[in-house]
């Protein structure tokens, strides 16, 4: 029996809030209210608070109140009739992916995440490259040189210091052996209390001169002159010793935030970091890690390319997968008037709305979204990890974790309103589910 009247603690919960999934939190409640919260940052305190204020599950149909039938009976209208949907967002865990994919080869629908510019920032690179990265685990237990880019990491993954850079047990290197480089508009007064406990190398720079700060290493690394001027005689010597440092480590592990790269030509630089580690695996072990999985774009991109084959901002309007990086970006899609139907999924974050356009919306989000201009329809979905079991990847993607249910709740998950929906466009058309390319 569910009692709301006593304080509950649920341990090793695993919060959706970033990439790095941390699955160690204990979370004490008492009906909507969030009592205390062990091992979890600012990000997952502000997760689980919101999620835990916002229950209602009223759908609205052009700002006005109906029940749940009302509205998925105007979804489906919407989507009988739309001769070329897309579908972002999708903020959501596996179950609901997997809703989403069969609801979308029905549609014919276009699909991309809402973070989809950081993210094929780096996929770009591995599709016409390829890269060598590694595991959370891996880098926490082995590495003893780890070289971060940028400033933002540490605000998108608030842990990553205790849970990877500085634990309390490693298996192979001690935390105090391991050497932190960070090359980034970082000053000696800025580093937080934690991160300069650590004593890293600072390497002052701007983001758009990553590039050429990487080629001057792999220059170095490679035997080639180099000329340490070029982009200032501090730092190039700086950078030469960075260079020296990675050629000497038995483990370096090179580490980044695509987000972070908002700059033209971006996978440019991250093609030089991916090239930087082909390079030192010549004598050394060396491997990236890159930095993503907010707002499940790493469990949408999972759940896609084992479905189709593809990654995101794939079509499925001709009854097969067409992928195309540049053509399907959601962005594009709406600015070119290309699309007649947008669908958003967010069931993970209240701040993720939907963007203002002239074409219908239907948006399967967050009970707590609050709406600048109001879509044509609204589902409030339950929020994974807190009103429905689920499971999520991390920014690593070795393997699944599973979400907790801390709520009874009456919101529908994505999987169950997109099932739905799918169900009535079949009945509708006369399509099988075996017919699918999903």
């Amino acid at each position: 029996m569910w009692n709301k009247s006593i304080d509950q603690t649920i341990n090793s919960v695993t919060c959706p809030g970033c990439g790095l999934s941390c699955d160690d939190l204990s979370i004490t409640f008492a009906g909507d209210q969030l009592r205390s919260l062990v091992n979890g940052c600012e990000i997952a305190r502000s997760f689980y608070e919101t999620a835990l204020d916002h229950s209602d599950p009223t759908p609205l149909l052009n700002g006005s109140p109906v029940t749940l039938d009302q509205a998925l009976a105007a979804c489906t209208t919407h989507l009988e009739q739309s001769n070329s949907s897309l579908f972002s967002g999708l903020a959501t865990d596996v179950n609901g992916m997997r809703g989403i994919l069969e609801l979308a080869d029905l549609c014919g629908a276009t699909l991309d995440h809402m973070n989809g510019d950081a993210m094929f920032r780096n996929l770009r690179v591995l599709q016409d490259n390829g890269w060598f990265t590694t595991t959370f685990s891996e880098a926490r237990n082995r590495a003893d040189l780890v070289v971060l880019i940028g400033r933002q990491w540490l605000d998108r993954f608030p842990r990553l210091v205790e849970r990877v850079l500085n634990p309390q047990d490693a298996l192979f290197v001690q935390s105090k052996q391991r050497k932190i480089v960070i090359l980034g508009p970082w000053t000696e007064e800025s580093l937080p209390e934690d991160l300069a406990s650590l004593n890293p190398q600072l390497i002052p720079l701007e983001m758009d001169a990553v590039a050429d700060a990487i080629a001057l290493v792999r220059g170095v690394i490679a035997g080639k002159p180099v000329d340490p001027n070029r982009i200032g005689k501090q730092t190039g010597e700086l950078l030469i010793s960075l260079a020296n440092q990675l050629q000497q480590a038995n483990y370096s592990v090179i580490s980044w935030s695509a987000a972070e790269f908002d700059l033209p030509h971006a996978e440019l630089s991250i093609l030089g970091l991916v090239e930087l580690v082909k390079a030192l695996n010549e004598k050394r072990r060396s491997a990236a890690l890159p930095l993503a999985g907010t707002l499940a774009d790493i469990t949408s991109n999972q759940v896609t390319t084992w479905q189709l084959g593809y990654p995101l901002r794939t079509r499925l309007q001709r009854g097969y997968p067409e992928h195309d990086p540049i053509l399907n970006r959601w962005q594009g899609l709406i600015s070119r008037g290309e699309v007649d139907l947008l669908v958003w999924i967010s069931a993970l974050s209240s701040q993720a709305l939907p963007p203002d356009c002239e074409i219908p919306t239907i948006v399967l989000a967050h009970p707590g979204m609050r709406f600048k201009s109001l879509p044509t329809v609204y589902i409030p979905v339950g929020i994974p990890g807190v009103d429905h079991h689920g499971h999520w990847y991390r920014s690593d993607g070795v393997c699944p974790l599973p979400l907790n249910k801390l709520r009874r709740s009456k919101l529908p998950s994505v999987a169950d309103l997109t099932n739905l929906l799918s169900r009535q466009l079949q009945t509708a058309s006369g399509v099988s589910a075996r017919d699918l390319q999903c």
